[in-house]
């Protein structure tokens, strides 16, 4: 009886090490994977995603970061493909219901999109700030998407909130402001955003547009400028058609 319990726990004990050894080795396909997603190289990355998931094909982490880069890369139909499957296989992995929203948005079907959200809210502790303000960021998209600008404005605000550090939603609400004719909170907005990325050129081509509004042409020209020297190429028509005659 003594044997068959120490081969019982000694079984297990391997099995749990060959478990570990080989989500090691998935994790660290997964950091090689974003090291190349780092250096712009999505091509070399996606084939990474993929050996990683050869060695367990419903091991969550390397689904969401095959699927994120899928998403990255505007390939939204088999992004959302992934995202259904993936969820049938870890319906608690919030992050899933992320990306599936997010497919949602690019087909337009924004209520269902917002369930999605909500979903993946639910699943989260409300110490996972990070990823919470996401949620909130991509929310707040959905219902300025469907012009419900109150309930826009509240779920950025939310995410806000939550982490003050991601300036996707400032340039979020920063063009709701914008289209709310409300410039002088949209230029504090995407202020903000330049604050946290100074290298955004929409961040400078929106602050200008609403200088513009503003009649305050100086300044506007000056975000123009650097906007299109950044690449941003609306921002160069804005220097040829409003600026030149400044120089």
């Amino acid at each position: 009886m003594k044997k068959t319990f120490l081969f019982f726990i000694v079984t297990i004990i391997t099995t749990f090490s060959i478990y570990s050894q080989s989500n090691t080795r998935i994790d660290s396909l997964i950091d090689l994977g974003n090291d190349y997603i780092s250096f712009n190289d999505n091509d070399e990355a996606m084939n990474v995603f993929n050996k990683a998931l050869k060695l367990d094909a419903n091991y969550a982490p390397a689904l969401d970061a095959k699927i994120n880069l899928l998403i990255q890369t505007n390939n939204y139909k088999d992004a959302g493909k992934l995202a259904e499957k993936a969820i049938e296989n870890n319906p608690k992995f919030a992050t899933f219901y992320l990306h599936i929203g997010k497919c949602y948005i690019h087909k337009e079907k924004y209520e269902e999109s917002i369930e999605y959200f909500n979903h993946g809210i639910e699943l989260l502790d409300s110490d996972n700030k990070l990823l919470l303000n996401k949620f909130y960021v991509n929310k707040g998209a959905a219902y300025q998407k469907m012009l419900e600008s109150d309930l826009a404005l509240e779920n950025y605000t939310k995410a806000i909130e939550l982490n003050p550090n991601n300036p996707n939603v400032f340039i979020y609400r920063g063009y709701l402001y914008y289209k709310n004719s409300e410039f002088d909170k949209a230029i504090s907005d995407f202020g903000i955003v330049i604050n946290l990325d100074s290298k955004n050129p929409y961040a400078y081509y929106n602050r200008g547009m609403s200088y513009m509004k503003l009649e305050q042409k100086d300044k506007a020209c000056r975000d123009f400028h650097k906007a299109c020297e950044m690449g941003n190429t609306n921002a160069c028509k804005m220097v040829i058609t409003k600026c030149l005659k400044l120089n």
